[in-house]
Protein backbone atom coordinates (compact mmCIF):
# COMPACT_ATOMS: atom_id res chain seq x y z
CA UNK A 1 0.00 0.00 0.00
CA UNK A 2 1.02 3.86 -0.76
CA UNK A 3 2.47 5.09 2.24
CA UNK A 4 1.33 8.29 2.99
CA UNK A 5 3.05 12.00 3.48
CA UNK A 6 2.24 15.46 4.07
CA UNK A 7 3.79 18.40 2.39
CA UNK A 8 4.80 22.09 4.01
CA UNK A 9 1.07 23.59 4.81
CA UNK A 10 2.59 27.05 3.49
CA UNK A 11 0.68 27.09 0.27
CA UNK A 12 -2.39 25.97 1.63
CA UNK A 13 -2.36 28.95 3.96
CA UNK A 14 -1.77 31.46 1.19
CA UNK A 15 -4.09 29.76 -1.16
CA UNK A 16 -6.83 30.17 1.83
CA UNK A 17 -5.71 34.15 1.49
CA UNK A 18 -6.32 34.36 -2.50
CA UNK A 19 -9.64 34.64 -3.48
CA UNK A 20 -9.02 32.28 -6.32
CA UNK A 21 -6.56 30.51 -4.78
CA UNK A 22 -3.48 31.30 -7.65
CA UNK A 23 -0.86 29.23 -5.46
CA UNK A 24 1.02 28.13 -8.66
CA UNK A 25 3.90 29.80 -10.20
CA UNK A 26 4.96 29.58 -13.95
CA UNK A 27 4.30 26.57 -15.42
CA UNK A 28 7.68 26.80 -17.12
CA UNK A 29 10.02 23.72 -16.59
CA UNK A 30 12.01 25.08 -13.49
CA UNK A 31 15.93 25.97 -14.08
CA UNK A 32 18.13 22.11 -13.06
CA UNK A 33 18.86 22.82 -9.54
CA UNK A 34 22.69 21.57 -8.58
CA UNK A 35 20.84 20.04 -5.70
CA UNK A 36 20.07 15.97 -5.58
CA UNK A 37 16.74 15.73 -4.06
CA UNK A 38 16.91 11.99 -3.83
CA UNK A 39 18.39 8.92 -4.50
CA UNK A 40 19.13 7.98 -8.30
CA UNK A 41 20.45 11.30 -9.58
CA UNK A 42 17.00 12.85 -9.62
CA UNK A 43 16.99 16.44 -10.53
CA UNK A 44 14.35 19.17 -9.09
CA UNK A 45 12.71 20.44 -12.56
CA UNK A 46 14.01 17.29 -15.17
CA UNK A 47 10.17 15.68 -14.10
CA UNK A 48 7.40 17.66 -14.36
CA UNK A 49 4.33 18.18 -16.44
CA UNK A 50 4.18 20.91 -18.74
CA UNK A 51 0.29 22.59 -18.46
CA UNK A 52 -0.58 25.78 -20.46
CA UNK A 53 -0.58 29.26 -18.12
CA UNK A 54 -0.24 29.51 -14.27
CA UNK A 55 -0.35 26.73 -12.15
CA UNK A 56 -2.98 27.12 -9.12
CA UNK A 57 -4.00 24.50 -5.88
CA UNK A 58 -7.33 23.26 -6.87
CA UNK A 59 -9.82 24.52 -4.66
CA UNK A 60 -12.20 21.49 -4.24
CA UNK A 61 -9.34 20.00 -1.78
CA UNK A 62 -9.38 19.65 1.69
CA UNK A 63 -7.35 22.34 3.33
CA UNK A 64 -5.89 19.93 5.54
CA UNK A 65 -5.02 15.98 3.83
CA UNK A 66 -5.09 14.60 6.83
CA UNK A 67 -8.89 14.83 7.13
CA UNK A 68 -8.68 11.66 4.58
CA UNK A 69 -8.80 8.09 6.47
CA UNK A 70 -6.90 5.94 6.27
CA UNK A 71 -7.22 4.17 2.26
CA UNK A 72 -8.26 0.36 2.35
CA UNK A 73 -5.19 -2.28 2.06
CA UNK A 74 -4.98 -4.21 -1.55
CA UNK A 75 -6.72 -7.22 -1.36
CA UNK A 76 -5.37 -10.31 0.66
CA UNK A 77 -4.94 -13.56 -1.25
CA UNK A 78 -5.10 -14.09 -4.39
CA UNK A 79 -7.37 -12.39 -7.02
CA UNK A 80 -10.97 -13.71 -8.13
CA UNK A 81 -10.29 -12.96 -11.94
CA UNK A 82 -13.90 -13.12 -12.61
CA UNK A 83 -15.30 -10.68 -9.77
CA UNK A 84 -12.27 -8.20 -10.51
CA UNK A 85 -13.17 -7.91 -14.09
CA UNK A 86 -17.48 -7.64 -13.35
CA UNK A 87 -16.36 -4.50 -11.03
CA UNK A 88 -13.80 -2.66 -14.01
CA UNK A 89 -16.24 -3.53 -16.25
CA UNK A 90 -19.50 -2.18 -13.98
CA UNK A 91 -17.48 1.28 -13.47
CA UNK A 92 -15.40 1.58 -16.94
CA UNK A 93 -19.05 1.50 -18.53
CA UNK A 94 -19.77 4.61 -17.11
CA UNK A 95 -17.42 6.34 -19.16
CA UNK A 96 -16.52 4.07 -21.97
CA UNK A 97 -18.80 1.74 -24.46
CA UNK A 98 -18.44 -1.56 -23.22
CA UNK A 99 -16.35 -3.40 -26.77
CA UNK A 100 -13.12 -4.39 -25.60
CA UNK A 101 -13.54 -3.91 -21.52
CA UNK A 102 -13.71 -7.27 -20.59
CA UNK A 103 -10.03 -7.43 -22.22
CA UNK A 104 -8.84 -4.11 -20.41
CA UNK A 105 -9.94 -5.54 -16.99
CA UNK A 106 -7.48 -8.79 -17.94
CA UNK A 107 -4.58 -6.82 -19.29
CA UNK A 108 -4.62 -5.18 -15.69
CA UNK A 109 -5.04 -8.29 -14.04
CA UNK A 110 -2.23 -9.82 -15.68
CA UNK A 111 0.69 -6.79 -15.17
CA UNK A 112 -0.62 -5.97 -11.78
CA UNK A 113 0.74 -10.16 -11.23
CA UNK A 114 3.78 -9.19 -13.72
CA UNK A 115 4.93 -6.12 -11.67
CA UNK A 116 3.27 -6.42 -8.00
CA UNK A 117 1.85 -3.81 -8.66
CA UNK A 118 -1.73 -3.05 -6.52
CA UNK A 119 -4.46 -3.78 -9.48
CA UNK A 120 -7.05 -1.90 -8.21
CA UNK A 121 -5.04 1.32 -8.07
CA UNK A 122 -3.63 0.57 -11.85
CA UNK A 123 -7.61 0.16 -12.85
CA UNK A 124 -8.39 3.38 -10.91
CA UNK A 125 -5.85 5.52 -12.71
CA UNK A 126 -7.27 3.62 -16.28
CA UNK A 127 -10.57 4.63 -14.86
CA UNK A 128 -9.63 8.56 -14.13
CA UNK A 129 -6.70 9.02 -16.86
CA UNK A 130 -8.03 6.86 -20.00
CA UNK A 131 -11.13 6.61 -19.44
CA UNK A 132 -10.63 2.66 -19.63
CA UNK A 133 -9.77 3.30 -23.64
CA UNK A 134 -6.54 1.90 -24.27
CA UNK A 135 -6.58 4.05 -27.57
CA UNK A 136 -6.64 7.27 -26.48
CA UNK A 137 -4.58 9.85 -27.32
CA UNK A 138 -5.27 13.67 -25.57
CA UNK A 139 -3.02 16.63 -25.18
CA UNK A 140 -2.59 15.26 -21.16
CA UNK A 141 -1.29 11.90 -22.71
CA UNK A 142 -1.48 8.68 -24.57
CA UNK A 143 -3.60 5.61 -23.89
CA UNK A 144 -4.61 3.77 -20.62
CA UNK A 145 -2.46 5.82 -18.18
CA UNK A 146 -2.22 8.83 -20.20
CA UNK A 147 1.12 8.87 -19.73
CA UNK A 148 2.83 12.07 -21.32
CA UNK A 149 6.72 11.70 -22.78
CA UNK A 150 7.23 15.41 -22.64
CA UNK A 151 7.27 15.72 -18.69
CA UNK A 152 10.37 14.00 -18.57
CA UNK A 153 13.09 16.35 -20.14
CA UNK A 154 16.59 14.82 -21.14
CA UNK A 155 18.74 13.79 -18.21
CA UNK A 156 15.66 13.17 -15.95
CA UNK A 157 16.03 9.92 -13.84
CA UNK A 158 13.80 6.96 -15.17
CA UNK A 159 13.15 3.66 -14.48
CA UNK A 160 12.91 2.27 -17.79
CA UNK A 161 14.69 3.23 -21.30
CA UNK A 162 14.16 6.69 -22.87
CA UNK A 163 12.65 4.66 -25.35
CA UNK A 164 9.79 2.93 -23.74
CA UNK A 165 8.00 6.53 -24.19
CA UNK A 166 7.32 6.55 -27.93
CA UNK A 167 3.65 7.10 -28.86
CA UNK A 168 3.31 3.89 -30.39
CA UNK A 169 4.53 1.41 -27.53
CA UNK A 170 2.55 3.45 -25.18
CA UNK A 171 -0.84 2.72 -27.14
CA UNK A 172 -0.51 -0.95 -26.21
CA UNK A 173 -2.19 -1.51 -22.90
CA UNK A 174 -0.35 -4.14 -21.83
CA UNK A 175 3.42 -1.92 -22.17
CA UNK A 176 1.45 1.58 -21.01
CA UNK A 177 0.29 -0.16 -17.45
CA UNK A 178 3.88 -1.79 -17.13
CA UNK A 179 5.37 2.10 -18.00
CA UNK A 180 2.70 3.47 -15.46
CA UNK A 181 3.12 0.62 -12.82
CA UNK A 182 7.38 1.68 -12.98
CA UNK A 183 6.69 5.21 -12.45
CA UNK A 184 4.03 4.64 -9.54
CA UNK A 185 6.93 2.44 -8.09
CA UNK A 186 9.61 5.33 -8.56
CA UNK A 187 7.53 7.82 -6.83
CA UNK A 188 7.05 5.86 -4.25
CA UNK A 189 10.69 4.85 -3.25
CA UNK A 190 11.50 8.97 -3.80
CA UNK A 191 8.65 10.87 -2.87
CA UNK A 192 9.16 11.95 1.26
CA UNK A 193 12.57 13.08 -0.28
CA UNK A 194 11.24 14.70 -2.99
CA UNK A 195 8.72 16.71 -1.10
CA UNK A 196 11.24 17.83 1.69
CA UNK A 197 13.40 19.07 -0.77
CA UNK A 198 11.56 21.13 -4.05
CA UNK A 199 8.74 21.38 -1.71
CA UNK A 200 4.44 20.48 -3.20
CA UNK A 201 0.93 21.36 -2.57
CA UNK A 202 -0.22 19.37 0.32
CA UNK A 203 -1.75 15.84 -0.97
CA UNK A 204 -1.43 12.16 1.06
CA UNK A 205 0.37 9.88 -1.15
CA UNK A 206 2.99 8.90 -3.94
CA UNK A 207 -0.10 8.98 -6.56
CA UNK A 208 0.28 12.70 -6.45
CA UNK A 209 3.33 13.09 -8.27
CA UNK A 210 1.75 10.74 -10.95
CA UNK A 211 -0.36 13.21 -12.35
CA UNK A 212 2.13 16.40 -11.78
CA UNK A 213 5.85 15.05 -11.63
CA UNK A 214 8.05 15.83 -8.63
CA UNK A 215 6.61 18.72 -7.56
CA UNK A 216 3.05 18.36 -7.10
CA UNK A 217 0.89 21.53 -7.76
CA UNK A 218 -2.94 20.02 -6.46
CA UNK A 219 -4.40 16.98 -4.86
CA UNK A 220 -7.50 17.06 -6.83
CA UNK A 221 -6.55 14.20 -9.23
CA UNK A 222 -5.19 12.13 -6.21
CA UNK A 223 -8.41 12.29 -4.32
CA UNK A 224 -10.63 11.28 -7.27
CA UNK A 225 -8.07 8.48 -8.10
CA UNK A 226 -8.31 7.04 -4.56
CA UNK A 227 -12.01 7.54 -4.83
CA UNK A 228 -11.98 5.32 -7.88
CA UNK A 229 -10.05 2.61 -6.63
CA UNK A 230 -12.53 2.68 -3.19
CA UNK A 231 -15.67 1.75 -5.31
CA UNK A 232 -13.70 -0.83 -7.23
CA UNK A 233 -12.77 -2.53 -3.73
CA UNK A 234 -16.62 -2.00 -2.47
CA UNK A 235 -17.88 -3.62 -6.05
CA UNK A 236 -15.58 -6.68 -5.57
CA UNK A 237 -16.28 -7.43 -2.07
CA UNK A 238 -19.86 -7.04 -3.22
CA UNK A 239 -20.76 -6.48 0.82
CA UNK A 240 -24.45 -5.41 2.11
CA UNK A 241 -25.50 -1.64 1.93
CA UNK A 242 -23.38 -0.28 4.97
CA UNK A 243 -26.06 2.19 7.24
CA UNK A 244 -25.35 4.51 9.86
CA UNK A 245 -27.13 6.73 11.91
CA UNK A 246 -28.10 10.49 11.16
CA UNK A 247 -28.92 13.52 12.50
CA UNK A 248 -32.44 13.03 11.84
CA UNK A 249 -33.18 9.82 13.49
CA UNK A 250 -33.28 7.83 10.07
CA UNK A 251 -30.36 5.55 9.64
CA UNK A 252 -28.27 6.37 5.92
CA UNK A 253 -26.19 5.27 3.53
CA UNK A 254 -23.78 7.07 0.86
CA UNK A 255 -25.75 8.51 -2.05
CA UNK A 256 -22.68 7.83 -4.45
CA UNK A 257 -20.26 4.66 -3.91
CA UNK A 258 -16.40 4.97 -2.73
CA UNK A 259 -16.97 6.42 0.75
CA UNK A 260 -15.58 8.81 1.70
CA UNK A 261 -16.79 11.53 -0.40
CA UNK A 262 -15.71 15.03 -0.82
CA UNK A 263 -17.95 17.90 -0.06
CA UNK A 264 -17.18 20.72 -2.27
CA UNK A 265 -19.93 23.21 -1.30
CA UNK A 266 -22.20 23.82 1.64
CA UNK A 267 -25.71 25.10 3.04
CA UNK A 268 -25.80 28.78 2.66
CA UNK A 269 -23.10 29.70 0.22
CA UNK A 270 -23.68 32.52 -2.38
CA UNK A 271 -25.01 31.79 -5.46
CA UNK A 272 -25.35 33.86 -8.50
CA UNK A 273 -23.76 36.67 -6.59
CA UNK A 274 -25.52 36.28 -3.55
CA UNK A 275 -29.20 36.50 -5.54
CA UNK A 276 -29.96 33.22 -3.55
CA UNK A 277 -28.28 30.59 -1.55
CA UNK A 278 -27.36 26.93 -1.73
CA UNK A 279 -29.86 25.03 -0.44
CA UNK A 280 -28.02 21.83 -0.14
CA UNK A 281 -24.22 19.79 -0.23
CA UNK A 282 -22.20 19.35 -3.31
CA UNK A 283 -20.46 16.27 -3.51
CA UNK A 284 -17.69 15.75 -5.45
CA UNK A 285 -18.23 12.79 -8.33
CA UNK A 286 -17.51 11.88 -12.29
CA UNK A 287 -20.33 12.00 -14.62
CA UNK A 288 -22.08 8.88 -14.93
CA UNK A 289 -21.77 7.27 -11.58
CA UNK A 290 -24.78 5.70 -9.88
CA UNK A 291 -26.51 7.87 -7.54
CA UNK A 292 -28.01 5.46 -4.24
CA UNK A 293 -31.08 6.43 -2.47
CA UNK A 294 -29.82 7.20 1.01
CA UNK A 295 -32.69 5.20 2.79
CA UNK A 296 -35.98 3.36 2.07
CA UNK A 297 -38.71 5.44 0.70
CA UNK A 298 -40.98 6.50 -1.66
CA UNK A 299 -40.25 8.74 -4.53
CA UNK A 300 -42.22 11.81 -4.47
CA UNK A 301 -40.93 13.54 -7.89
CA UNK A 302 -39.19 13.13 -10.64
CA UNK A 303 -38.23 15.69 -13.22
CA UNK A 304 -36.69 18.61 -14.40
CA UNK A 305 -36.28 22.26 -12.62
CA UNK A 306 -37.60 25.00 -14.43
CA UNK A 307 -36.51 28.51 -15.20
CA UNK A 308 -38.11 32.08 -13.29
CA UNK A 309 -41.15 31.29 -11.66
CA UNK A 310 -41.90 27.89 -13.69
CA UNK A 311 -42.35 24.66 -11.07
CA UNK A 312 -40.57 21.65 -11.46
CA UNK A 313 -42.06 19.37 -14.32
CA UNK A 314 -42.73 15.77 -13.82
CA UNK A 315 -41.32 13.61 -16.09
CA UNK A 316 -40.88 9.75 -16.85
CA UNK A 317 -37.08 8.15 -17.65
CA UNK A 318 -38.04 7.72 -21.54
CA UNK A 319 -38.44 11.72 -21.64
CA UNK A 320 -35.13 12.56 -20.36
CA UNK A 321 -33.44 12.22 -24.12
CA UNK A 322 -35.68 15.09 -25.73
CA UNK A 323 -35.07 17.56 -22.51
CA UNK A 324 -31.48 17.44 -22.52
CA UNK A 325 -31.40 19.61 -25.58
CA UNK A 326 -33.62 22.31 -23.92
CA UNK A 327 -30.92 23.89 -21.69
CA UNK A 328 -32.56 27.10 -22.17
CA UNK A 329 -35.99 26.30 -20.30
CA UNK A 330 -33.90 23.84 -17.25
CA UNK A 331 -33.78 26.05 -14.16
CA UNK A 332 -29.92 25.57 -12.01
CA UNK A 333 -31.45 22.20 -10.73
CA UNK A 334 -31.71 20.28 -13.75
CA UNK A 335 -32.44 16.66 -13.99
CA UNK A 336 -33.79 15.94 -10.21
CA UNK A 337 -35.41 13.12 -7.82
CA UNK A 338 -37.19 13.63 -4.56
CA UNK A 339 -37.75 10.41 -1.89
CA UNK A 340 -39.49 10.93 1.15
CA UNK A 341 -38.66 8.86 4.01
CA UNK A 342 -39.52 8.09 7.60
CA UNK A 343 -40.23 10.21 10.14
CA UNK A 344 -41.01 13.51 8.09
CA UNK A 345 -37.58 12.97 6.63
CA UNK A 346 -36.96 13.90 2.85
CA UNK A 347 -33.73 13.64 0.38
CA UNK A 348 -33.37 15.55 -3.35
CA UNK A 349 -30.73 14.94 -5.93
CA UNK A 350 -29.98 17.36 -8.10
CA UNK A 351 -27.83 17.85 -11.65
CA UNK A 352 -28.40 13.87 -12.26
CA UNK A 353 -27.43 12.99 -16.14
CA UNK A 354 -30.33 10.67 -16.01
CA UNK A 355 -33.08 9.01 -13.53
CA UNK A 356 -34.58 5.48 -13.68
CA UNK A 357 -37.36 5.60 -11.22
CA UNK A 358 -40.71 7.13 -11.68
CA UNK A 359 -43.12 9.32 -8.78
CA UNK A 360 -44.62 6.93 -6.42
CA UNK A 361 -42.26 3.95 -6.93
CA UNK A 362 -40.56 2.40 -3.76
CA UNK A 363 -37.07 2.48 -3.54
CA UNK A 364 -34.58 0.61 -0.78
CA UNK A 365 -31.58 2.29 0.65
CA UNK A 366 -28.78 2.08 -1.74
CA UNK A 367 -30.94 1.18 -4.83
CA UNK A 368 -29.75 3.12 -8.15
CA UNK A 369 -32.23 5.99 -8.71
CA UNK A 370 -30.07 7.82 -11.47
CA UNK A 371 -26.47 8.77 -12.49
CA UNK A 372 -24.49 11.81 -11.61
CA UNK A 373 -24.55 14.54 -14.27
CA UNK A 374 -24.22 18.57 -14.78
CA UNK A 375 -27.49 19.33 -15.72
CA UNK A 376 -28.50 22.79 -14.73
CA UNK A 377 -25.01 23.63 -13.64
CA UNK A 378 -23.04 26.99 -15.14
CA UNK A 379 -20.05 26.94 -14.31
CA UNK A 380 -19.05 23.64 -11.82
CA UNK A 381 -17.40 20.77 -12.95
CA UNK A 382 -20.07 17.19 -12.37
CA UNK A 383 -21.27 16.24 -8.91
CA UNK A 384 -24.30 15.39 -6.86
CA UNK A 385 -25.81 18.46 -4.99
CA UNK A 386 -27.67 16.92 -2.34
CA UNK A 387 -30.37 18.15 0.13
CA UNK A 388 -32.38 16.96 3.01
CA UNK A 389 -35.87 18.44 4.61
CA UNK A 390 -37.23 17.18 8.11
CA UNK A 391 -41.26 17.97 8.17
CA UNK A 392 -40.67 20.42 4.77
CA UNK A 393 -38.29 22.62 6.94
CA UNK A 394 -34.35 22.61 5.30
CA UNK A 395 -31.04 21.10 7.17
CA UNK A 396 -27.73 21.01 6.55
CA UNK A 397 -27.15 17.84 4.60
CA UNK A 398 -23.73 17.81 5.55
CA UNK A 399 -24.54 16.82 9.02
CA UNK A 400 -26.72 14.60 7.51
CA UNK A 401 -24.34 12.58 5.85
CA UNK A 402 -21.32 13.05 8.16
CA UNK A 403 -20.85 9.24 8.34
CA UNK A 404 -20.07 9.80 4.61
CA UNK A 405 -19.24 12.54 3.16
CA UNK A 406 -16.24 14.97 4.66
CA UNK A 407 -17.36 18.44 5.34
CA UNK A 408 -17.02 21.22 2.44
CA UNK A 409 -16.31 23.72 5.62
CA UNK A 410 -12.85 21.48 5.91
CA UNK A 411 -12.16 22.49 2.04
CA UNK A 412 -10.28 25.34 0.00
CA UNK A 413 -13.80 26.19 -1.78
CA UNK A 414 -15.37 27.05 1.62
CA UNK A 415 -12.95 29.21 2.42
CA UNK A 416 -12.87 31.35 -0.61
CA UNK A 417 -16.64 31.36 -0.64
CA UNK A 418 -16.74 32.42 3.14
CA UNK A 419 -14.38 35.72 2.30
CA UNK A 420 -16.26 36.46 -0.69
CA UNK A 421 -19.45 36.75 0.92
CA UNK A 422 -17.99 38.37 3.75
CA UNK A 423 -16.41 41.12 1.07
CA UNK A 424 -20.45 41.03 -0.42
CA UNK A 425 -21.86 41.65 2.58
CA UNK A 426 -19.31 44.31 3.59
CA UNK A 427 -19.97 46.16 0.41
CA UNK A 428 -23.97 45.92 0.74
CA UNK A 429 -23.77 47.20 4.12
CA UNK A 430 -21.51 50.47 2.43
CA UNK A 431 -23.75 51.19 0.28
CA UNK A 432 -26.37 51.47 2.59
CA UNK A 433 -24.89 53.67 4.90
CA UNK A 434 -23.71 56.07 1.72
CA UNK A 435 -27.36 55.78 0.46
CA UNK A 436 -28.42 57.08 4.27
CA UNK A 437 -25.74 59.50 4.78
CA UNK A 438 -27.36 60.88 0.78
CA UNK A 439 -30.61 61.06 2.77
CA UNK A 440 -29.83 63.00 5.57
CA UNK A 441 -27.91 65.29 3.34
CA UNK A 442 -30.86 66.08 1.02
CA UNK A 443 -33.27 66.36 4.41
CA UNK A 444 -30.75 68.96 5.73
Amino acid sequence: MIVATLAPLSLVLIAAELPDAQTGASAKVAPVAAEKVAEGDVVAGLRQRPSVGPLKRGIHELKDPTGWPAEPPPVAGPLDAARFDAALVRMCGEVARDEGLPEVARVIREVAAETKSDPFMLAALAYREGRCRPWLVTSSGVGLLQIKASMFAAGASLPFPRADLERDKLLEPAHNLRVGAALLAMWEREHVAIDRAVGSTPHRTALAHFFWGDKVWGATPEDRTLTARRRLLEAYGNEPVAMQPSTLSVAVTSPLEGAPRLGTSGLGVDRDGGERSHRGVDIDATIGEPVRAVADGVVVFAGVDMTGDHPALELLPRHLKRWRRKTNMMGPGGFFVRVMHENGVRSGYFHLNSFQVEIGQTVRAGEVIGTVGRTGVKVSNAHLHFEVHKDGELKDPARFLSAWVLPPDSTLTFTIAKAEKKQRLARAARARRHAQAAAQNRLS
